[in-house]
């Protein structure tokens, strides 16, 4: 209740010391050039002219504001004021009541204090009396005392044996032994006349002590210190000191080994601490009792050391799991802290050689661990994107950019946690790591160096998985999709181009230095050019996979049909929608995997001038166009030869963008259809079927490539591009007589309203 009265009042002095404070400083000459309205807090404020300076500067509504604020403001410092007061009496009167209580008390104590002053007084005057009583007498009572002891002391003698007895029967040896060596100056000196019979009878009970103190000292069971005792005890006794030495610490090396193989078994820290307290316990007892028994010592404790660092080397190193740094660090230095206690006990037994070993072990395993793991999750992940089982996918929008990203973070965020662990091992300095730091950075290196290597190889096969089949680990993963190799190729230009950069810029802040030995340098120049040859080689087999389906596809549909007797064409053919799915789902996938690129398009009104020219100039004159048929196939020819005058490159280097890669496919593909259609012998019919094709496909294959001219010099019937495919079945065709042009765009139209209606109706399904 007090403390939440003084936080009141602490509260209300803060809001009446805001509200009234004064700055003494302020009534100086630079507080008269501030403005009159902020010194309405000091000293030499002038109501009056703060209120016509108020009056003038302010209009009507903001001084009602103003009056309302400072209204409020006075009604809680009013409120305030008066809840101080109140609490302040109520401390008074607390304080008040405070008093008059330890008035009262105090009055009581002063009675009780002359009370004990009285009694005081009285007992020192009764001892002051039996001093004096006492005086005359002191001398003789202590010559009878010591008449007194000395006759203790006979008495003692004759009664040894049967002291000696009873300490054997209660187990006590110690007392036994304090009796024999206190007595034994008296029995040597007298031993052979008066005391003859005492001294043989305490030798015999002596004898069966020792055995006894022998056997406890011998026993698996006995605790540490009991078994120092007897030792302490048999020492006083004068027994052989050699013997003991080899009893003791063959009986101790056995426990210890045995706590020790506990202590590895359970491992539990308790276990371990009870074993390191024993060790510690017994060598200082072994020093402590055998000052000379050093050598000894060491000789026995080298099987313990080698049974000790092999249990270590194993926590360090676990089978299943692994350690993080933070663990490891910590059983590091939890081992550092108990190998200098034992080393502080036996300096000469190698304990600081045995933890060095074991730790450079442990701090090898523990990277390579943490490289696998990353392997693994890279790996995995790759295998999850191109496995037969993952049916998410579907549901995905973009499984190829979600799965390229999830790649991407695995490989450096992992990459960079993984630094960060290993870093962990050198920010802490840990102490056995100290001198084998540059070898430390030398594996961290070469950690990174054996990583990215393995992952080049483990892309490239499985971009060859359909070839390894039967033979490699990939077996269960069959022929990879076109999707996966093309993003592999991404992926391998994206850790070119940023992951092996990134991991070189946090290797140099952390890992500088190591010395050359005989694991490779981390050499990212020779990492980077080896992912930029598999980028270029998983793009290239993408390109040589979809071309290759786009071509059997169309020698599939030029194959097929038997084009002599082929009926007169009223729609496109189905192979042309089977053939723009095709196209649609691979630029599906590589707008989800690579970057635009530059585009060379043409402007809409170039791009469409020829296809107008060719649709006026057929629309004005399509009878002539029927009478000069062998003109027009005279001009076919003549266009073919100019195809060869003024080739498009087909097989050019392809680059690593969405304009590229489509325009290579298609490129390939409209070549394999120009090639094919070659091959064929065409009624007029067919003819006309190939022509409305072509111009079928025209402009959806316009919209995907990177330059016009590709799909103009191959399919468009009034420039280069569709005399290579019209041309070539032109040649082949026993009356190349084409298609009225509204026919042929009629058609056309309607064929792209029936597949946009068809597109709509999956999408909205």
């Amino acid at each position: 209740m007090a403390e939440d009265l003084d936080e009141k009042a602490r509260r209300v002095r803060e809001l009446l010391s805001s509200f009234y404070k004064s700055d003494e400083s302020d009534s100086g000459v630079s507080a008269r050039r501030r403005d009159t309205l902020l010194q309405i807090n000091t000293k030499g404020f002038e109501p009056e002219r703060y209120m016509a300076s108020l009056v003038r500067k302010t209009n009507l509504p903001t001084l009602l504001k103003k009056h309302v604020e400072m209204a409020a403001e006075i009604k809680n410092l009013d409120s305030d004021m008066q809840m101080l007061v109140y609490e302040n009496y109520n401390k008074f009167i607390s304080a008040t009541d405070t008093i008059k209580v330890m008035k009262d008390n105090v009055a009581g104590m002063e009675s009780n204090m002359e009370q004990l002053l009285e009694k005081v007084t009285a007992v020192r005057t009764k001892s002051d009396n039996i001093n004096a009583s006492l005086f005359e007498r002191r001398g003789r009572i202590e010559e009878l005392n010591g008449t007194r002891s000395l006759l203790r002391k006979v008495q003692f003698v004759f009664d040894l044996p049967k002291r000696l007895r009873k300490c054997l029967k209660e187990g006590d040896y110690a007392q036994a032994v304090k009796f024999y060596v206190g007595a034994s100056p008296v029995l040597e000196t007298y031993g052979s006349s008066s005391f003859r019979t005492c001294k043989q009878e305490s030798e015999e009970v002596i004898a069966t002590i020792s055995k006894r103190l022998q056997a406890k000292f011998l026993a698996d069971s006995e605790p540490l210190p009991g078994r120092a005792e007897a030792v302490a005890l048999l020492q006083q006794l004068k027994f052989p000191v050699d013997v003991l030495m080899d009893g003791f610490l063959t009986s101790n090396m056995k426990h210890l080994l045995e706590l020790q193989t506990l202590s590895h078994k359970s491992k539990s820290p308790d276990d371990s601490k009870k074993f390191i307290s024993e060790f510690t316990q017994t060598a200082t007892a072994f020093r402590s009792i055998f000052p000379t028994g050093e050598s000894r010592l060491n000789e026995a404790a080298k099987d313990l050391l080698d049974k000790y660092f092999a249990n270590v080397n194993v926590s360090l190193q676990p089978e299943a799991g692994s350690l993080s740094a933070a663990e490891l660090i910590s059983l590091l230095k939890s081992l550092s802290a108990d190998v200098a206690k034992m080393h502080e006990v036996m300096p000469e037994a190698g304990f600081i050689d045995g933890a060095i070993q074991a730790v450079e072990s442990a701090v090898k395993q523990h990277v390579n661990h943490k490289f696998k793991v990353l392997y693994a999750q890279v790996t995995g992940a790759l295998s999850d994107i191109h496995s037969p089982k993952q049916e998410q996918a579907k549901d995905q929008q973009k499984p190829l950019l979600l799965s390229l990203e999830n790649v991407q973070n695995l490989i450096v965020n992992g990459g960079l946690e993984v630094l960060k662990d290993l870093t962990q091992l050198l920010d802490d300095s840990v102490d056995f790591l100290v001198s084998w730091r540059d070898a430390y950075i030398d594996l961290v290196q070469s950690g990174f160096q054996e990583f990215f290597g393995s992952l080049v190889d483990h892309f490239i096969s499985l971009s060859l998985a359909s070839a390894t089949q039967g033979e490699g680990s990939d077996q269960r993963l069959g022929s990879p999709a076109p999707g996966f190799v093309l993003l592999l190729s991404r992926l391998s230009t994206f850790i070119e181009q940023e992951g092996v950069p990134r991991i070189t810029e946090a290797v140099g802040d952390s890992f500088i230095g190591g010395s050359l030995g005989d694991r490779p340098a981390f050499l990212p120049s020779e990492i980077c050019r080896a992912f930029r040859a598999a980028a270029e080689k998983f793009l290239r087999q993408f390109i040589d996979v979809r071309s290759r389906k786009l071509s059997i596809m169309i020698c599939k549909s030029i194959t097929t049909p038997n084009w002599l007797q082929y009926k007169e064409p009223r729609d496109v053919r189905m192979f042309a929608d089977l053939l723009l799915d095709e196209v649609k789902g691979m630029e599906g996938e590589v707008k989800q995997v690579l970057e635009p690129g530059k585009s060379h398009r043409r402007s809409d009104s170039a791009g469409s001038s020829s296809s107008t020219r060719s649709s006026n100039t057929t629309r004005g004159d399509s009878r002539s166009s029927r009478l000069n048929n062998r003109g027009k196939t005279h001009l076919l020819e003549r266009d073919v030869a100019k195809l060869f005058k003024q080739r498009v490159e087909i097989f050019t280097r392809p680059e690593l963008t969405q304009a590229s890669v489509i325009s290579m496919v298609v490129k390939i593909a409209l070549k394999s259809f120009q090639e094919y259609v070659r091959l064929e012998t065409f009624s007029r019919c067919g003819f006309q079927q190939i022509q409305l094709d072509t111009q079928y496909l025209r402009d959806p294959l316009r919209e995907v490539v990177d330059d016009d001219n590709v799909v103009d010099f191959l399919l468009d019937e009034a420039s280069k591009t569709k005399l290579s495919v019209c041309a070539a079945a032109a040649e082949r065709c026993t009356d190349p007589t084409p298609l009225e042009q509204a026919v042929l765009e009629k058609i056309v139209h309607t064929k792209r309203e029936k597949r946009l209606d068809d597109e709509a109706t999956k999408v909205f399904i």
